[in-house]
Parts: structure tokens; C-alpha cells; sequence
């Protein structure tokens, strides 16, 4: 249970990093991006995360038959809700400069390198536990 809570404040203290680091690049960088801009990437990346997290976690308790299509649909409803929110955040609010485009991807592989060293450090600490076992 611990672990699991440490996830999450972890996700939650990369975020933070991750918006910090995402307004020092707009200020000293010549972009034509703003806070707003930058705002609802910052918020919807890490609740995507969160959501893969959570549903993952879920499957570290259940039997172990199940676990890798726990792994995988948090995995593939990741890739699913940041493709669905690509088509809202780029067609419908008519973001397509190239700043905007950037900013979406950089967030994008930021946080799915987290997610994914996130479940492969669960994995190994769940192996390790078992070989012991």
C-alpha cells in the first residue's frame, strides 16, 4: 500500500517539475506559447498517467493470470485517451503551430517514460519478492 501511495506522490512531485521546467522554457525561450497553453497538456498528461497507474496497480493484486492484461490495457488506454486527447487538442482547439506540437510530444514521451519505468520497477520489486518467496 505503501508503494502504491508512493506512486502517485511521485507522479504527482514529476508534474510539478515537468510544469515548472515547461514555464522557465517558455519564458526564456523565444516560443509564442503562454500559461494557458501550456496549462491543459500539463494537467491531462499526468491524469492519464494516473489513470494507467491506477489501473496497473489493480492488476498487481489480482491472480497472476491476469496480470500482464492488466499491464497491457493500462498501456493501451493510455495510448487510447492521449490519441483522443491529441485529436481534441490539436483539431478542435486549432493548436497545430509547431511550439504546440513540440510541447504535446515532449509531455507525451515525458510521461510515458515515467509510466513505463514506473511498471517495470513494480514488476522487478513484485519478481523479487516472489524469488525470495
Amino acid at each position: 500500500m505503501k508503494n502504491q501511495r508512493q506512486i502517485f506522490i511521485r507522479l504527482l512531485i514529476y508534474s510539478i517539475i515537468t510544469f515548472a521546467i515547461s514555464l522557465a522554457a517558455i519564458s526564456i525561450l523565444p516560443v509564442d506559447l503562454s500559461l494557458p497553453d501550456i496549462l491543459l497538456p500539463c494537467i491531462i498528461f499526468p491524469l492519464i498517467a494516473a489513470l494507467a497507474f491506477f489501473i496497473f496497480l489493480m492488476g498487481t493484486r489480482a491472480n497472476a493470470d491476469r496480470q500482464p492484461l492488466y499491464t497491457a490495457g493500462a498501456v493501451g488506454l493510455k495510448f487510447i485517451l492521449t490519441v483522443i486527447f491529441a485529436v481534441l487538442y490539436f483539431v478542435v482547439m486549432k493548436n497545430t503551430g509547431t511550439a504546440y506540437i513540440i510541447l504535446f510530444f515532449l509531455l507525451y514521451l515525458a510521461f510515458t517514460i515515467y509510466l513505463l519505468l514506473g511498471i517495470v520497477k513494480v514488476l522487478k520489486i513484485k519478481s523479487l519478492k516472489q524469488d525470495q518467496a
